[in-house]
């Protein structure tokens, strides 16, 4: 009988642990689009205001900020720095594809940034600031998205992961 209540207990408090680690995933989605703007509008001002180079730009940003997406600029300048003869469009795009993974952005965020990324280096200031721009205005609308998304589902991860214990427990009992 003991062995069936630690049992229990054991499926219960797993499952509902894991419906509160499928709820804040839920909620550090929007939290990593808001500092993923916030990097982008330094990095306008970097751009627009003070001309710095791309590398010198990116990396002041990366320290500025304890987010899983800063690591895309601090890897894209590790890569610049690193690979002779590579670009600031495919650093970015590497960095990004390496490092999705350690955030909360999913695919459609993936692809707005590998499109950022497009335009690096590749035209003039007032073009820069209009892909900045223009990014921003798409990272926008996904943090609207994952806010919604995140009102939806947050308290329904939470309640299924205890549910979903009890049903279990109710089920081998």
């Amino acid at each position: 009988m003991i062995l069936k209540i630690i049992g229990s207990l054991i499926v219960f408090v797993s499952s509902s642990l894991l419906g509160y680690m499928y709820s804040r995933k839920c909620s550090e989605r929007p939290k990593d689009l808001r500092a993923l703007q916030g990097l982008l509008q330094m990095f306008e001002n970097e751009v627009s205001f003070l001309s710095n180079v791309l590398t010198e730009a990116f990396l002041k940003i990366s320290k500025c900020c304890d987010s899983g997406v800063s690591a895309f600029f601090s890897q894209t300048v590790e890569i610049l720095n690193s690979d002779e003869g590579i670009n600031a469009r495919d650093a970015w795009t590497k960095a990004v594809k390496e490092n999705i993974n350690k955030t909360a952005l999913n695919s459609e965020d993936e692809e707005i940034l590998i499109s950022f990324g497009k335009m690096l280096g590749s035209s003039d200031i007032e073009g820069q600031i209009k892909n900045i721009r223009l990014t921003l205005n798409q990272l926008k609308m996904q943090e609207e998205k994952a806010e919604e998304l995140r009102k939806k589902n947050e308290s329904m991860y939470r309640s299924l992961g205890v549910l979903g214990g009890l049903a279990i427990i109710i089920i081998l009992f």
